[in-house]
């Protein structure tokens, strides 16, 4: 019997066996005719998925790339922004904020202890992430 396999991120997460053996197919490359016809249909898919006519932006990056991106576009250096966080992510955000430039206004609570709803004051204005 086959060995048993997890994503730890943010797993764990049981990969089915039917994805373990598309995994083990030739790679299609990312640059090639054939998978702009993928990539095409993916996001053809994805407007059915989501019922939007409006475009669907899929990022061929992580969860990082994708959070660096919403700073980018976003924001400039110098704009105010504020970050709550209670863990990894929320640290996460604050540093990419900071790395463009933005003063960061990072209200941090203990991990996985949850923010209230409201938020009457900036608890700890810090760099440091």
């Amino acid at each position: 019997m086959a060995e048993k396999r997890y994503l730890m991120t943010p797993g764990p997460t049981p990969v089915p066996p039917e994805v373990l053996a598309a995994m083990a197919q030739p790679i299609i490359h990312h640059r090639g005719p054939d998978f702009r016809a993928i990539y095409k249909r993916t996001l053809e898919r994805l407007q059915e998925v989501f019922r939007t006519e409006s475009e669907v932006l899929l990022f061929a990056a992580s969860g990082t790339g994708a959070m660096e991106s919403t700073v980018a576009d976003l924001c400039s250096a110098g704009d105010r922004v504020l970050v709550v966080s209670a863990g990894y992510f929320g640290q996460r955000w604050a540093g990419i904020a900071e790395a463009y430039g933005c003063d960061v206004d990072h209200v941090r609570y203990e991990w996985a202890r949850r923010p209230p709803p409201r938020i009457s004051r900036v608890v700890s204005r810090s760099s440091e992430t």
